[in-house]
């Protein structure tokens, strides 16, 4: 399965079992999330549950880098800030991202194109943030632990 075959480039160890990945067609998603989102997670971590999560299906491109999105929120208990939250989730989707094209798993490598996240003050805020650390030379796996491990925030002080 590519999707454990990313994680396992990605973190070098096994995926873990301790969640669902489901894939909708439209009209199923949209009895989930709004036009305009593509992927959502329901993580249970904190309550050492199964947690879930739903795709809209699409080309394997972009149901392959929103798994990967949407494994960054619920692969580590949720961070107590939003924006760190989704920053963490951007993070894991760069590392993600960068072992499809360097392994060039499910021959998408040529294909993957990031896209730009909403406009809507949280995710564009934490995209902008992780991108622009990446542009500085930090690696987004880097980055994913240090949000998880409190070391680095976007919440202003």
């Amino acid at each position: 399965m590519l999707v454990e075959e990313t994680f396992q480039k990605v973190m070098d160890f096994q995926l873990p079992e301790d969640f669902t990945i489901t894939v909708l067609s439209e009209k199923e998603f949209r009895k989930l999330a709004p036009v305009g989102v593509v992927g959502l997670s329901i993580n249970r971590k904190e309550i050492n549950a199964v947690s879930d999560i739903f795709i809209l299906n699409d080309e394997l491109d972009k149901v392959l880098l929103t798994v990967g999105h949407e494994l960054g929120h619920i692969l580590t208990k949720p961070l107590k800030d939003k924006r760190d939250e989704e920053a963490k989730a951007f993070a894991f989707s760069f590392a993600w991202m960068k072992a499809i094209k360097e392994h060039n798993i499910g021959e998408l490598s040529s294909s993957l194109i990031l896209d730009q996240p909403a406009r809507n003050g949280l995710h564009d805020l934490a995209h902008n943030f992780v991108f622009n650390l990446l542009q500085k030379g930090k690696k987004a796996l880097e980055i994913y632990l240090e949000l998880i491990r409190g070391g680095l925030t976007l919440v202003p002080n």
